[in-house]
């Protein structure tokens, strides 16, 4: 079975016919065509569920999280040995 990519950006089209939408699959002809089109950046390939299902790192550390480190509030001089 051949690879399904997602659009990207735009739609891709023969003649006038339309063949698939940005957010839709997209099963490339050959080789050539798929090389063509993930290079211009008008396919991707679609993301596992297994990745979508991982969770975001936060920035903040979430709830709870102390974060182990302590802001000083001496700027980028303070703690690096060249004095002020």
């Amino acid at each position: 079975m051949a690879k399904q990519y997602i659009v990207a950006r735009g739609q891709i089209e023969k003649g006038k016919q339309v063949l698939a939408r940005r957010g839709e699959p997209y099963t490339p002809k050959n080789a050539a065509e798929r090389d063509r089109l993930l290079a211009a950046g008008v396919i991707v390939e679609p993301r596992t569920k297994a990745k979508a299902a991982e969770p975001a790192p936060t920035a903040g550390g979430g709830a709870g999280d102390s974060g182990g480190e302590t802001d000083t509030g001496g700027g980028p001089a303070a703690g690096n040995g060249l004095g002020a």
